[in-house]
């Protein structure tokens, strides 16, 4: 046998990771409990740390003669460390440390038996980090008493347990755990379950060990502990099969701001059990309001964690959009209760798998318990939105796709991942409908709970749930989704009528912005097709009526009932399935024609009057349409009424504004001025609004409508604002009027802000100011703001600099420079901010047109490595814009022209 073939054999034998798998454990260790205990410090800024011990019991397949685990940032001396089993102990050669891929691995002197159970037992201790991942400090300052005040807590998703203890740190690797934790008397300390005993510390004074309840089998990212001296809420009992006890902690002074959460996330808790058929299986949940945290939130079983300023609410300080905002969040994390913690993703190529369905739920919990708010409809429109623009450029990504080192696992976790898979959900639910979808996730959870899954497993629960049903002839469930999951991009169909028999003719292609590369792959999709006929405009029946499927791209289709020659057809009712459609001239202007009845553009949906549009415009920027049939269909735009359809295209035809020449500008400016008009008067004036609470509906609208006449510059809503002053403004408002007053308002103006700025320490109150704070149009006014937060040590202020920059980018004024600011501080924005937050950052600069293609600037972003990806879709995104002004600008200002 050849020397390499033996080395290789070798490597496989004594559980070396493979060659395509570098990045992962060897699949020989499966864990099957921990015994944790941990030591807190928190005595001061000076004495943060902690120590531990962990037992890990694991079973072993296969023969090896190392243990190959993973640690970061610990400090483990393997003298202590013992491996046993019922052969007695396993020596230690030598262990070490593998950076790159975060292993701890023990070298030993005999080889691990295939099915045997071993001991492992690794003492360690650490820093409490302040960067909120692994186990991090967090700290709040007490008015009363103007004490800095010291906790510490855990966030350990998605690769981040292993900066706490050493751990089989892989999602799939599921196991029990009894936690122990050890820390001054002076403080509470929580974990996923409640405390059976404490005890005192056999030589620390005044430390107690308190252990907890065992933690059924879970994935390490869930498991969770803190340390604090927080407040605790009234206890809510919630009307749920155990009977949970929910808690809530938070700093004494916003207590009473965390009333309106505190109590919604029992009533989310009900509704999902309900929902899903399925016991929550804990009897207790403490919601821990933290200063700072690296998410909005973590669903960790029954020790569930809050950035502080997602998890508190003032009426008379935050709009109520915010407020809706922040009960979504509540919504999300209780839905992972189910899609994350219950059934979890085997590994994170399927992240979509518990972030797509507990965003989808999290929107049912709003509508259920809160029907007055439309927050569903809302939410979806806005994923619908960011989907179709996202994913029509050559840098688009599948949701499910291959990922290994924290890094790509951690840019999963993006808003795409989880608009894309909460419309996939959504896809399946109007497929299917209400009773066979339901029946397949309540089988989906009863099968896998406490296990894991890939997306194969939840198709075939579906599958089973179409089968019984009988009414789906041949729908093979994971052929047809495969093609949504494991591919970027989406589908346009075409459709061409024949106005004479009533046939019609579809076929489909991926839909593109064009860049400047032109060489775009086949590819093509399972589609649902439903017809909906003017005749009988049943916007509620979502079932498919026929199939596009793979790999035929056309199809001549005879409809059920024939429509008439004057009347027009419709795809896709209430968009449930992510394509764009592209009708034959004649139906689009029969469709357009009814748009522009006032007794009848309510028969076309409100999701599907916003698609039209959505759809034309994005037709007529890749040439498929022209612009003057894209503008024809804004004409009905005057007695539009709903918050979904105005929204959307105002957004696209800003993206649109913000390409133009500086000699286009003007124009554009007038038409949207023009446009906005009857939105604006259908709104009380500013200085008239009602300071009583009104429908979520109406102050989504208004508010849609006062930042956008104030964004294009209508006289009347910018003297509004300038007039008065933020305390005579309702809370849902007062962000539009600050910022137009900052925009329009002298440096005296920016003066006071900034300093009032500088002086609170209330998070939403301080968002607001820096949004606005970034609308001036004086870069010299700017920029010793810019340089004062990139400078601060404090990470909470520095975090300000994403907002305000955010806010120049998007206005002209000042959007060069506050550009050239980011560039030329490219190092620092490297070194304190997020690979999304830079992301972000750069699409806007991008969307904005304030770079050229070729820009060198851009190239050289490329040292800094958050930026290296970033710029790597930049430039797709670059190509796509450039191609727009040089082929399609100049017919989209002659049609702007027209109409003003």
């Amino acid at each position: 046998m050849p020397t390499a073939r033996i080395f290789i054999l070798l490597l496989m034998t004594v559980g070396v990771l493979s060659i395509n798998d570098s990045f992962r454990l060897p699949d020989v260790f499966r864990p099957e409990h921990y015994e944790l205990r941990i030591l807190t410090h928190i005595n001061g800024p000076d004495h943060l740390r902690f120590e531990g011990q962990v037992k890990i019991k694991f079973n072993v397949n296969g023969h090896i003669n190392n243990i190959t685990l993973h640690s970061k940032n610990l400090t483990i001396d393997e003298t202590q460390i013992i491996v046993t089993s019922r052969y007695g102990n396993n020596c230690i050669v030598k262990s070490e440390f593998d950076e790159d891929k975060e292993f701890f691995i023990l070298q030993l002197c005999e080889l691990l038996q295939d099915d045997e159970h071993y001991e492992l037992i690794i003492p360690f201790e650490g820093f409490l980090n302040n960067n909120q991942s692994g186990y991090y400090w967090s700290s709040f300052n007490n008015t009363k008493t103007n004490e800095t005040n010291y906790l510490a807590v855990t966030q350990f998703s998605p690769t981040l347990a292993r900066l706490a203890f050493p751990c089989f740190d892989e999602p799939h690797l599921k196991a029990t755990f009894n936690i122990t934790l050890g820390y001054h008397k002076s403080y509470i300390g929580q974990s996923n379950t409640p405390i059976i005993k404490c005890e005192k510390h056999a030589t620390l004074d005044d430390y107690i060990w308190c252990q907890h309840e065992p933690l059924f089998r879970t994935s390490t990212y869930l498991v969770a502990y803190a340390v604090h001296n927080l407040t605790s809420s009234d206890k809510q009992t919630s009307d749920t099969d155990n009977n949970v006890t929910f808690t809530s902690w938070l700093q004494p002074e916003v207590v009473k701001d965390g009333h309106f959460l505190a109590n919604f996330a029992p009533n989310v808790i009900v509704f999902l059990e309900n929902l899903f058929k399925f016991s929550f299986p804990l009897r207790k949940v403490d919601q821990l309001a933290v200063p700072t945290h690296k998410f909005s939130a973590m669903e960790n079983w029954g020790l569930v964690t809050f950035k502080q300023s997602r998890f508190t609410h003032n009426d008379d300080e935050e709009t109520l959009e915010n407020k809706e905002s922040k009960a979504s969040t509540v919504g999300h994390e209780y839905a992972h209760q189910w899609f994350g913690n219950l059934i979890t993703m085997s590994w994170w190529n399927d992240l979509w798998l518990k972030e797509g369905p507990s965003t989808y739920f999290g929107y049912a919990s709003l509508d259920a318990l809160l029907p007055d708010w439309g927050s569903g409809e809302r939410y979806i429109a806005n994923d619908l939105a960011t989907f179709f623009r996202q994913d029509a450029i050559n840098s688009s990504i599948a949701i499910s796709r291959d990922v290994d080192n924290p890094d790509s696992i951690l840019n999963q976790f993006s808003e795409y991942v989880y608009k894309k898979g909460s419309l996939t959900v959504r896809m399946l639910h109007k497929l299917l409908g209400e009773d066979v979808f339901f029946s397949g996730i309540r089988s989906y959870v009863r099968r896998h709970a406490y296990s894991n899954v890939s997306q194969s497993d939840l198709w075939q629960s579906m599958q089973e749930a179409v089968d019984a049903n009988g009414s789906f002839e041949n729908l093979r469930i994971g052929s047809v989704m495969d093609t949504w999951t494991k591919q970027a991009g989406y589908p346009l169909v075409s459709v061409i009528r024949d106005y004479t028999t009533g046939r019609v003719s579809v076929n489909q292609t991926r839909f593109w912005l064009p860049d400047e590369v032109q060489d775009y792959p086949e590819q093509c999709w399972s589609i649902p097709l439903t017809f909906v006929a003017q005749h009988q405009a049943n916007f509620e029946e979502t079932q498919p009526q026929f199939w596009l499927d793979c790999p035929n791209s056309d199809r001549n289709i005879t409809l059920l009932k024939k429509p008439a020659a004057d009347e027009w057809i419709m795809l896709n009712p209430q968009v449930n399935t992510i394509y764009r459609v592209n009708y034959d001239l004649k139906n689009w202007r029969v469709i357009i024609q009814t748009l522009n009845s006032t007794e009848s553009f309510n028969d076309i949906h409100v999701l599907n009057r916003a698609q039209l549009m959505d759809d034309l415009m994005a037709l007529a920027w890749s040439n498929l349409q022209s612009y003057e049939l894209a503008f024809s269909i804004l004409e009905y735009l005057p007695h539009e009424d709903q918050y979904v359809p105005w929204k959307r295209i105002l957004d696209v035809l800003g993206k649109h504004g913000d390409l133009l020449h500086e000699s286009q500008t003007p124009i554009f400016k007038v038409f949207m001025q023009k446009l906005i008009a009857p939105l604006y008067e259908r709104c009380p004036t500013l200085s008239s609004i009602n300071k009583a609470t009104t429908s979520m509906q109406e102050v989504a609208l208004c508010r849609l409508a006062y930042a956008q006449a104030c964004r294009y510059g209508m006289a009347n809503c910018i003297s509004e604002a300038l007039k008065l002053t933020i305390e005579e403004v309702p809370a849902n408002y007062r962000d539009i009027v600050n910022s137009a007053s900052i925009e329009y308002g002298d440096e005296q103006q920016f003066q006071i802000m900034r300093q009032r700025f500088q002086n609170s320490t209330i998070e939403p109150i301080l968002d607001m100011w820096a949004r606005g704070l970034g609308c001036t149009r004086n870069f010299t006014l700017l920029e010793p703001l810019l340089d004062y937060l990139l400078k601060e040590a404090d990470k909470t202020t520095t975090a300000y600099y994403i907002q305000v920059v955010s806010s120049a980018l998007s206005r002209k004024h000042v959007a060069l420079e506050t550009t050239n600011h980011i560039f030329q501080h490219a190092g620092i924005l490297n070194d304190k901010f997020s690979a999304k937050n830079i992301k972000s950052l750069l699409t806007l600069i991008i969307e904005k047109g304030l770079i050229a293609p070729g820009d060198n600037k851009l190239m050289q972003l490329m040292t800094y490595k958050k930026f290296e990806e970033p710029v790597k879709t930049a430039h797709n995104l670059i190509n796509v814009n450039e191609v727009w002004r040089k082929q399609r600008s100049d017919e989209f200002t002659r049609v702007l022209i027209k109409y003003i």
